[in-house]
């Protein structure tokens, strides 16, 4: 596509965030944060590390081009290394509507993606070919937005480096709440953040080929992490990893947000998905989940509660998920996640759901970034 087409893209909001990367001024090709020198959008030295911009082949349509970010690497029993992301980032285009073509097995992931060489194919740009990706049902219930695609051997840091992370555990840890994170993604590099949420029911709004028509597939059993600048367009197929100095374990592989959240499925829905692991080091990370112990019995408590609510919950106008956070005292809560507290809403929460407290968690709208 040509430079002047690229240039509609940076006018043109979307509501699918993952074209909205390249809006963002501090993520220019070739640039990083401000007062860094380290750039996740340029093209990067082969063999490349992860957390940098990539994206699938035909994720270029109606006249934009979409990319995000390829997150992690992994590799299958027989030792074949592939790049792990999302569905929307590697696989994105469901319909043959605005480019004639449809995501396929094959297809190639370049690395910078297209949004940061004006949308331009080029084959040296190359790094993987699609493998195998989850789909995302409209209007139903997916089980993770995760895909992989194979690595074209010597175009890939075998050790699967992340960029401003480095070598990363080979095991993982599960979320607990306010957990520190940190994840390496194409538009807003490194970030920090909590989780705020767990066991989240949520919905997220997705767009069936770059700048094409929008849906909506909800996902269970997520995780929520704040601030809402921890994930930004462009982000999406990061890997959030726990807040530790070296070889950090995997906590989740992040795809959708809001100004308010960031949404991760939990790395193991993932990684099973595909009958993979990841490419790292053996941990030498002290446990810390022994952080959430004294809370584990209440959270889960608040667990069941909200799954035997889930379709009152549901109900409540304004209503995109629901989850399970910290209140006042760090007790257990129900979060009912709307777009925006409004009377209605705050009218129709039951003040609890067998016994616990229920809350409203306001989380704006929800894409895939």
């Amino acid at each position: 596509m040509s430079t002047t087409a690229f240039s509609r893209t940076i006018s043109f909001v979307l509501v699918v965030a993952l074209v909205c990367a390249a809006l963002d001024a501090s993520a220019a090709p070739g640039k990083g944060k401000p007062g860094t020198t380290v750039s996740h959008t340029a093209r990067q030295a082969r063999p490349i590390p992860l957390g940098v911009s990539g994206g699938g082949l035909s994720d270029l349509a109606n006249g934009y081009c979409c990319s995000g970010t390829l997150g992690a690497l992994v590799q299958d029993v027989n030792g074949v290394q592939y790049i792990l992301s999302n569905t929307h980032v590697f696989a994105g285009d469901s319909v043959s509507g605005g480019n004639g073509l449809v995501s396929q097995v094959g297809d190639a992931v370049n690395q910078p993606g297209y949004v940061d060489v004006s949308c331009d194919d080029i084959a040296a740009d190359y790094v993987a070919s699609v493998s195998n990706w989850m789909p995302l049902p409209p209007g139903g219930t997916g089980v993770v937005d995760a895909a992989i695609a194979q690595v074209i051997p010597g175009a890939v840091d075998p050790l699967g480096s992340i960029l401003e992370i480095g070598t990363i555990s080979s095991t993982t840890v599960p979320a607990f709440l306010n957990q520190a994170v940190k994840k390496s993604g194409r538009t807003s590099g490194l970030t920090r953040g909590s989780v705020v949420g767990l066991d989240a029911t949520i919905s997220v709004s997705y767009s069936d080929e770059c700048a094409g028509n929008s849906f909506v597939t909800t996902f269970n059993g997520q995780i929520l992490v704040s601030p809402g600048r921890f994930l930004k367009g462009g982000d999406s197929g990061s890997l959030m990893v726990e807040d530790v100095a070296s070889n950090p374990r995997a906590v989740g592989l992040l795809y959708a947000g809001s100004t308010r959240i960031a949404v991760a499925a939990p790395i193991g829905d993932a990684l099973n998905a595909f009958g993979v692991e990841l490419v790292g080091t053996p941990s030498t990370s002290a446990s810390s989940t022994s952080e959430a112990s004294s809370t584990t019995a209440a959270v889960q408590r608040a667990a069941r509660a909200k799954a035997a609510h889930a379709a009152e919950l549901a109900s409540i106008p304004g209503a995109v998920g629901h989850a399970v956070g910290l209140g006042g005292g760090n007790a257990a809560v129900i979060q009912v996640l709307v777009e925006a507290i409004t009377p209605e809403a705050r009218q129709a929460k039951p003040a609890t759901a067998d016994g616990v407290p229920v809350v409203l968690m306001e989380v704006g709208k929800v894409v895939a970034y």
